[in-house]
């Protein structure tokens, strides 16, 4: 199962929709009276979190392509790329800052089990953060990472793999069309990003639900509220009366 042309700019155009609608940056704290934002505090982080995760299932659930997958290997996928997904729209929120101080204190470490890992994963964590503040990548960049994330092939469960194949490439071809279009000043940045997706992996699930989300939804997983949060959310709004941008129009606006 091809994209075509048009499904094409329907995956560009729902990361706008969802760029306006749901942008990350609108959940930061107001700005102090010396102009910056507040730096964030434990308890709003773990507030925003469970916005961020919220958002980011809404953003699947408005992807035209996912929808044309069969309803089980939507909920596969999505139940398999959840911390990818949240990871990569934390990062943007959290762009402005510096959280490493935050996730190196005390308090991040003891809620996560005493063994090596755990403090490998806190390392890795800052790292994405630290990363993605260098690179910084637009909304665009964004969505098409998400989306390169979210029809992984490997996903086990899956009854076709073939289109979440096609689709993962596809994304992959979005994305270094736009970044070639786009940052004509800058030939590596496409590899950059693409290296940023395999340290999302690195870090357990049950880390992240364990550092971010215990306040919030307690002992259960993320993975078995999925379901329901998926459910939940209105259809996706009907297409707009006049045709959505090409990839090269959207790669055009500011």
């Amino acid at each position: 199962m091809l994209m075509s042309s048009d499904k094409c700019q329907e995956l560009m155009w729902s990361a706008k929709q969802l760029q306006l609608q749901g942008d990350p940056t609108l959940l930061r704290p107001p700005p102090s009276p010396f102009g910056a934002p507040l730096a964030p505090t434990w308890e709003l982080l773990q507030e925003t979190s469970a916005r961020l995760l919220f958002m980011a299932v809404r953003w699947v659930r408005c992807l035209a392509p996912f929808q044309a997958l069969a309803p089980g290997d939507q909920l596969v996928l999505l139940r398999a790329a959840w911390k990818e997904l949240f990871l990569l729209h934390l990062a943007q929120w959290a762009a402005p800052w510096d959280l490493a101080p935050l996730l190196a204190a005390p308090v991040a470490r003891t809620r996560l089990p005493p063994d090596p890992l755990a403090d490998l994963e806190l390392n890795t964590l800052q790292e994405i953060l630290c990363r993605f503040r260098q690179i910084a990548p637009d909304g665009s960049e964004c969505g098409c990472m998400k989306a390169i994330v979210l029809f992984s092939p490997d996903t086990p469960g899956l009854s076709e793999t073939q289109p979440v194949e096609m689709l993962q490439d596809q994304a992959q071809c979005i994305l270094a069309d736009y970044v070639r279009t786009r940052y004509t000043r800058q030939p590596t940045r496409f590899g950059r990003l693409l290296l940023l997706l395999p340290s999302l992996r690195a870090v357990r699930a049950r880390s992240i639900e364990l550092l971010l989300f215990r306040e919030t939804v307690g002992d259960v997983s993320v993975a078995t509220l999925l379901h329901d949060m998926y459910r939940m959310q209105p259809a996706p709004a009907p297409a707009p009366a006049f045709p959505p941008p090409t990839i090269t129009e959207h790669c055009a606006s500011p």
